[in-house]
């Protein structure tokens, strides 16, 4: 039980702590401390990061904002179509709103807006 939680709650999990350290650096809680204010910059940029399967998610949820196929997803993140819908898995098990309209795939706009805050 523990390892399918732990499975289907990694976008939330990196999610959260994305959110919380972007929000700790606009809010400059770690100006006092120099070596703590540059592992947030560097863990921040790592998860954006394509090279993190997070910070691919990140970019397929940009890429969906509009409409976006499973071979324009594919292009984009440079993968298979199995692991777009991998993906695609991964952040419904999350609880981001996807949905097929007219054959391209989009998110639920207020994931986007979340992702800009």
């Amino acid at each position: 039980m523990a390892g399918q939680l732990s499975s289907r709650s990694d976008f939330t999990e990196t999610f959260a702590i994305h959110v919380a350290l972007k929000a700790a650096q606009k809010g400059r809680l770690y100006e006092k401390n120099k070596a703590v204010k540059k592992s947030a910059e560097v863990l921040c940029k790592e998860l954006e990061s394509e090279r993190s399967i997070y910070g691919r998610q990140l970019k397929m949820i940009n890429l969906m904002e509009k409409g976006a196929t499973i071979e324009g997803l594919g292009r984009k993140l440079r993968c298979s179509r199995r692991t777009v819908f991998r993906y695609l898995n991964n952040l419904e098990d999350a609880g981001v709103g996807i949905k097929l309209v007219s054959g391209k795939y989009q998110i639920d706009k207020t994931v986007a807006r979340l992702l800009r805050a």
